[in-house]
């Protein structure tokens, strides 16, 4: 029998996407479960402004959760919780000022900004009223200005080509270039103006921050590394037309041997992009960490009203980040998000 996530992703573009998409894990009707009531656990957390939050950073949260809806099947007009996905998307157009940088509104940085343009370039495509499709992309104009003018910042060597906590940083990070890059290059599937050369620039500074020693990569060049920032690494890499770089190869299957734990700096945050990774490299790589995130996070969820337990972290804040975060792992075998299909 068909899930109503299956039936109701048959609807825009992303019908043809995900028939076509590949997947090497399955699901299953456990993760079907968790994922309906997390996303039903999300849709009470909205605000009557739109907003999905539980604290600070609402920009940035709302643009995690519009991610979680849409990477399960959930469009402005489609799905049971599209009327959730159509006001929160409506309020991140709303609150795109007029200088572009979103960061600035709830105290989210860079980080914010980023997470913002993915998720509204990402519901751009799957828009289907004219004058809504206006209104985002006008909004993702201005957001991406910001993205490519913070990318041309006069930095020295090692730090060229990436991007950091505010737009006229001086160094960069590859935990924050992750999200611009990866907002760079939805913006470009959608038919937004972006040129190769920033790609580029991004590729070669994410290939900076390999650690010459056990070639992992590093949180910033010359730095130790990590099971976070490698899965950042390569997934940036393979999504940015690079994944036959030596780096990618050398290092997929470290992701395998080195689980994600509740004791990883951030867990939520390294569980989404180690299972983003292992789905570009396949195979095993892909079957263990999915088995490892699924025992990590399923464990975690509320009988009560299907949120995720808050990160030990505290700099992962909050039940909506940990919900929304947690749907995004869990919702990757779908392959419905364009930005993250191989």
């Amino acid at each position: 029998m068909i899930s109503p996530r299956r039936a109701a992703i048959c609807s825009l573009a992303l019908c043809a996407i995900a028939s076509s998409a590949r997947a090497d894990v399955k699901p299953g009707p456990d993760v079907d479960a968790a994922i309906d009531k997390a996303l039903t656990f999300l849709a009470r957390q909205q605000q009557k402004d739109g907003s999905i939050t539980d604290g600070p950073n609402k920009v940035a949260m709302t643009g995690l959760s519009v991610l979680a809806y849409l990477a399960a099947g959930h469009t402005p007009d489609t799905g049971k919780h599209g009327l959730v996905v159509r006001s929160a998307v409506d309020f991140l157009v709303g609150v795109v000022p007029k200088d572009g940088y979103i960061g600035n509104t709830d105290g989210s940085r860079m980080y914010g900004h980023g997470i913002v343009t993915l998720a509204l370039a990402e519901a751009y495509g799957v828009e289907p009223d004219e004058a809504r499709r206006a209104r985002i992309r006008a909004s993702l104009e201005r957001l991406l200005k910001v993205i490519l003018d913070a990318q041309k910042v006069n930095k020295d060597a090692n730090n060229t080509g990436g991007w950091r906590y505010e737009p006229g940083s001086a160094d960069s990070d590859l935990s924050l270039s992750g999200w611009c890059a990866l907002a760079l290059r939805a913006s470009q599937n959608v038919g937004m103006n972006v040129t190769k050369e920033p790609v580029d620039r991004a590729v070669a500074y994410v290939a900076r921050c390999v650690n010459a020693g056990d070639g992992g990569f590093a949180y910033q060049p010359g730095q130790a590394s990590g099971i976070a920032m490698t899965s950042v690494a390569i997934l940036n890499l393979c999504l940015l037309d690079a994944a036959d770089r030596p780096e990618v190869k050398r290092v997929g299957k470290s992701l395998a041997n080195n689980p994600v734990k509740l004791d990883t700096e951030f867990p939520h945050y390294a569980a989404y992009y180690s299972m983003q990774a292992a789905t570009q490299i396949g195979g095993e790589v892909q079957e263990q960490v999915w088995k490892n995130n699924k025992a990590l996070l399923l464990p975690r969820q509320s009988a009560e009203d299907g949120g995720f337990a808050p990160s030990p972290n505290g700099q992962e804040p909050g039940r909506v980040y940990s919900t929304a975060m947690s749907v995004l792992t869990l919702a990757i075998p779908y392959q419905l998000l364009p930005i993250y299909q191989r």
